[in-house]
């Protein structure tokens, strides 16, 4: 009976203890997570969105710019004559080649006045050869005193009267050619009729518009730069372009800059050329681009945003291994398009606070959620 007794009692204690241990590991555990939780209670919470990645990759400097697509080569093709329109041979958005034929002026009037010249010229000259004789045959009788000198020079300034006379009448026969030759209105270059402002019938006066003209092989942008950008633009510079309702892209490059500011403005004209020998783009159209100032590839790039500044000091803040970590950076590029910076001090990959995080500084833990 007692050794029944005593095994129960050893039975209950051992019970009683594995209890108290299982207890106690209950206890050691639970107080283990309510630690860590205390711990990660004390961490900064921030969400992905808080955190850029660098990346390595090539970068720009840009400057933006708007405006309008023009031809480089356009004129108005005007009446140098008073004369009526016999004939016109092309019309509005017609290609036509240089040299070719574009209207016939009424050519009655201008070939009655060149055949009247050349009378005039005729007369004129056969007077000349006259008066030459003359003083040649008189100046070998004033050799020999046949004559006086008095009579002699008056042969000489019948001569040179005549000699003036005939250079002013050859110069009105190249004259009224030259206005008979302006009757046949011609293309001065290959291009597109863009307008044309003449009917056969009318009467052309001088200087009437008849035909505006434009090659459209290349075609120019007209750039204002600001004053505060312009010493960073240079002949030859790369520019992209898009046009208004086309999301393709086009490329140019800086063919002139003017030297002197835009009257009553802060800003320089830069002059955009483009090759537009297929004729993908038109006049007139708007456009929107940028020139490429500089570009450099394989860079540490983060949002420039990501940038902070302290006493003049560029830095960023790097989240390693859970820890804030402050990084003096230096600004290699910057591209005000995109807005993102090309740096020096960081590694592709790192993970980089965005700059509107201001809760957290460097030596804080923190802690991704989603």
């Amino acid at each position: 009976m007692g050794c029944k007794l005593k095994k129960i009692f050893s039975k209950k204690i051992l019970l009683i203890l594995t209890a108290i241990i299982v207890l106690l590991v209950i206890v050691k555990v639970v107080t283990k997570e309510e630690r860590a939780k205390i711990t990660k209670s004390d961490d900064s919470l921030l969400n992905q969105a808080d955190i850029t990645t660098v990346k390595q990759e090539s970068i720009s400097a840009i400057v933006n710019f708007t405006g309008d697509l023009s031809p480089k080569a356009q004129t108005i093709i005007s009446s140098e004559v008073d004369a009526k329109i016999i004939k016109v041979m092309v019309e509005e958005g017609q290609l036509v080649k240089a040299g070719q034929a574009l209207a016939e002026l009424d050519t009655l009037d201008l070939a009655q006045a060149v055949s009247q010249q050349e009378a005039q010229v005729a007369t004129a000259r056969a007077k000349l050869e006259l008066d030459k004789q003359k003083m040649d045959k008189q100046e070998q009788l004033l050799k020999q005193g046949f004559i006086s000198q008095i009579a002699f020079d008056e042969l000489v300034n019948n001569y040179e009267a005549s000699s003036q006379n005939y250079k002013a009448q050859l110069a009105m026969l190249t004259r009224s050619k030259k206005q008979l030759a302006n009757t046949h209105i011609t293309a001065p270059f290959a291009g597109v009729v863009y307008q044309k402002s003449i009917e056969p019938g009318q009467l052309a006066l001088k200087n009437t518009k008849l035909f505006a003209l434009a090659n459209l092989d290349t075609m120019e942008i007209k750039a204002a730069i600001p004053s505060d950008q312009i010493n960073e633009v240079s002949l030859g510079q790369s520019v992209i372009f898009k046009v208004e309702t086309d999301a393709r892209e086009y490329a140019g490059n800086v063919a002139r800059i003017n030297q002197v500011a835009v009257a009553g403005t802060r800003s320089y004209t830069v002059y955009i050329e483009f090759n537009n020998k297929n004729s993908v783009l038109k006049a007139g159209q708007f456009i929107k681009g940028q020139i490429v100032l500089k570009s450099l590839p394989n860079q540490s790039v983060v949002s420039c945003d990501a940038l902070r500044n302290i006493a003049n000091k560029q830095y960023v803040l790097v989240l390693k291994n859970g820890v804030v970590i402050q990084k003096q950076v230096g600004l290699i590029l910057e591209n005000q398009q995109s807005l993102t910076c090309a740096v020096s001090g960081l590694l592709p990959g790192e993970k980089v606070l965005a700059g509107n995080v201001l809760t957290v500084k460097a030596g804080d833990k923190v802690r991704i959620v989603d």
